[in-house]
């Protein structure tokens, strides 16, 4: 006769041996999984807190503990270079989902009506960084509730309970930063970054972007590039300028003391743990710096 505490160990081994594995492209992406998996999947997030999506490659170590993944998520829109690297290496063994794909795209674009100024990096490009509208995370969760169900239909019902739930407190969440920026005069709702990340935010909640860099943080700006930053933000009377944690605030230093913006706390652009977090920190702290 088993005893009573083998039997809880046999129980939850075979719990564990039945979840199905999620392997992530990153900290987001894995958040997102496990909103919507909860304890019926078990999660890799391939890049980690510190990486960035537009230059990471997972080391071996990692690809080693997303062996017998089911299902792997990428954000998708030429975003992440090793992609195409990882397709190969999965093959036909799990399903490699490009979220962002399934996402309406942002083109930037000089003559949208998003842009004050400065996309000349990336003239004609697609922005990648669809995350930042939380709209399109309620889609997300709604198009990883769908793979996680054609992996594991057995548990369909907590998939579908999960997203439902996770896409309640994304309207919450919306809500919240609608009335924190309603506090920001529209006058004052333009948005001086380091590089053209914050485009999908910006036409979400009625801000003007103004990247000074490209769609990554490796591009630096030119002279002239600055030179048509600094004009626009005196133009518009920008009143703060926000660098991105772990990008390079150069072109930003250089065009606050030509225009007297004060550089506010950095904002999370391309990396943060989780999307609800990431808001609420950037929301706060674009509302703080435009209304002192």
């Amino acid at each position: 006769m088993k005893s009573p505490l083998l039997l809880i160990i046999l129980a939850t081994v075979l719990q564990c041996s039945a979840q199905t594995k999620v392997a992530t492209l990153s900290p987001l992406l894995a958040d997102l999984a496990k909103q919507i998996g909860g304890d019926k999947i078990t999660v890799v997030d391939l890049m980690g807190p510190n990486g960035d999506p537009h230059t990471f490659q997972p080391s071996p170590n990692k690809l080693v503990e997303a062996q017998g993944s089911a299902l792997y998520l990428a954000s998708g829109k030429n975003l992440e270079p090793f992609l195409p690297k990882l397709k190969s290496i999965v093959g036909s063994k799990a399903k490699v989902l490009e979220i962002g794909l399934k996402i309406p795209s942002l083109r930037i674009s000089g003559d949208s009506s998003i842009y004050a100024c400065c996309p000349k990096h990336a003239q004609g490009s697609i922005d990648p960084h669809w995350w930042h509208s939380i709209e399109n995370w309620r889609r997300a969760a709604n198009i990883v509730e769908k793979a996680l169900i054609e992996i594991d239909p057995a548990n369909a019902s907590t998939y579908k309970a999960r997203t439902k739930a996770y896409r309640s407190q994304l309207s919450g969440l919306k809500s919240w930063a609608k009335k924190e920026i309603a506090t920001v005069p529209r006058s004052q709702r333009n948005l001086a970054t380091a590089h053209a990340a914050f485009g999908y935010f910006c036409k979400e909640f009625g801000f003007k972007s103004i990247p000074i860099q490209g769609l990554n943080k490796e591009q630096s700006a030119t002279p002239q590039y600055i030179a048509e930053a600094v004009e626009t933000v005196k133009k518009n009377r920008v009143k703060a300028i926000f660098p991105e944690k772990g990008a390079n605030s150069k072109g930003l230093q250089t065009i606050a003391k030509s225009t007297g913006a004060k550089i506010s706390p950095a904002l999370y652009a391309d990396n943060a743990n989780s999307i609800i977090g990431m808001f609420q920190h950037n929301v706060t702290t674009i509302t703080k710096s435009l209304n002192h």
